[in-house]
């Protein structure tokens, strides 16, 4: 077809033209539930009023340098701890603890339900590490306790929140590394954390996946 074009600039107009049909008809539009296209999953510790610890599983956050950026529902306990003390510990577990963090996944450390709450089937736990099956680990520099079975924890401060304007139901916490804490099967000789001996807990549009590929999904998962 192209040869009945001698003109350069026309067969490559056609040529063009025909990669972009070809393109377009390779993609669909869709409406994912969610935009979790693959994030490490953290187990946050926060200090509840009465002293005891707060577990919440979440998988939106980022880092930068010394710095986390967390988001979080602004209703939950998490949310109130952290404004309240202004600490946490930040627990990454591995893909064999994915049933520990999905236990914590329809549990909120708020006594007075909201409608959100009841909406989403999440039901109120006190003692988190009960309702997991984590084991408490004393911190060294901040009061929430750490998760034991999570191979990395980072001991953390929180310097600044910030709402969401055009999302009221958001906050946006801004985190600063204090010490950060991993078993010492994967630190190497430099005292790095090992990336090949280190395999962390993903997840991808509510679904668990760690090495070897899908482990589960989350009770809130619809597909």
């Amino acid at each position: 077809m192209l040869r009945e074009f001698p003109n350069r600039a026309a067969r490559l107009f056609i040529y063009k033209a025909h990669m972009e049909q070809t393109a377009i008809a390779q993609f669909a539009a869709v409406t994912p539930e969610v935009l979790y296209f693959g994030t490490p999953v953290a187990v946050l510790s926060t200090l509840n009023p009465d002293g005891t610890t707060n577990l919440a599983a979440m998988s939106s956050f980022w880092a930068l340098g010394d710095r986390f950026v967390v988001g979080l529902g602004s209703v939950g306990q998490t949310s109130a701890n952290l404004l309240r003390t202004g600490e946490c510990v930040l627990n990454f577990p591995s893909p064999a603890e994915w049933r520990f963090v999905e236990r914590l996944a329809p549990t909120t450390g708020r006594a007075d339900l909201t409608d959100y709450h009841h909406a989403s089937d999440i039901r109120f736990a006190h003692d988190k590490f009960a309702a997991s099956g984590f084991t408490p680990l004393e911190s060294q520099l901040v009061t929430p306790l750490r998760a034991a079975e999570c191979p990395i924890q980072v001991e953390a401060r929180m310097p600044a929140r910030h709402q969401g304007h055009d999302a009221p139901a958001l906050s946006f916490f801004g985190l600063q590394k204090l010490r950060v804490h991993a078993q010492t099967t994967l630190v190497d000789r430099q005292n790095r954390i090992d990336v090949d001996a280190w395999s962390p807990l993903f997840y991808v549009f509510r679904h668990y996946f760690g090495k070897g590929g899908r482990l589960g999904r989350s009770f809130r998962a619809k597909y």
